[in-house]
């Protein structure tokens, strides 16, 4: 009997390491690879079950954003500016929460040492930002490279829209590394 049960628990600690039991930001980062890979384009907002969350600041200054559905109710807003590659806002609506962060990821990029390009990461702390009424923390994600510009992303957070009805959201920023109070801006001028 002593035997049967070391091998179930032996067993069960092989399902929880490969079902993905592992740290909160590789569950964040999983859920996040996953959104993407089921988002399609769209021409319209049909079959969107949740509220949708926009910034109307950047439709005036930017135009009409490229729009994506995810097949579930869910969106994906994505505001580019027309003269700067590198400069846009993304808004991801949800049915279902995000993992939860117990702390900001660790900002990675690459400089130069001694003449030599080298990479890097480096602790950081939360940021925060008011959305529709709501305090909401926020990290730079990644360093600009080359061929992009840095990334900052909001943790998941839930909104109740005025008809009561519930949301899931996310929201990326692409901008330069100095960009942050650009980026607060963006974040903080979405609304229902």
């Amino acid at each position: 009997m002593g035997k049967a049960l070391l091998k179930l628990a032996g067993a069960v600690s092989f399902v929880l390491a490969v079902t993905g039991c592992g740290s909160g930001i590789e569950k964040w980062e999983s859920a996040n690879s996953a959104r993407y890979r089921v988002l399609k384009p769209g021409s319209d907002l049909l079959g969107v079950t949740v509220p949708v969350l926009r910034s109307r600041g950047l439709e005036q200054v930017w135009g009409s954003p490229k729009i994506q559905r995810d097949g579930e109710g869910g969106y994906t807003l994505t505001y580019a500016d027309p003269k700067k590659p590198f400069t846009r806002l993304v808004v991801h609506g949800m049915t279902e929460p995000l993992p939860r962060l117990s702390s900001p990821p660790k900002l990675s990029g690459e400089e130069m040492r001694n003449n030599t390009l080298a990479g890097y990461e480096r602790d950081q702390p939360w940021r925060t930002v008011t959305i529709a009424e709501q305090k909401v923390r926020w990290f730079q994600e990644s360093a600009s490279g080359g061929a992009d510009g840095a990334y900052f992303s909001t943790e998941g957070f839930t909104l109740k829209a005025a008809d009561g009805r519930k949301g899931h959201y996310r929201l990326v920023a692409e901008n330069g590394d100095d960009a942050a109070e650009a980026v607060a801006r963006w974040f903080g001028s979405v609304s229902f």
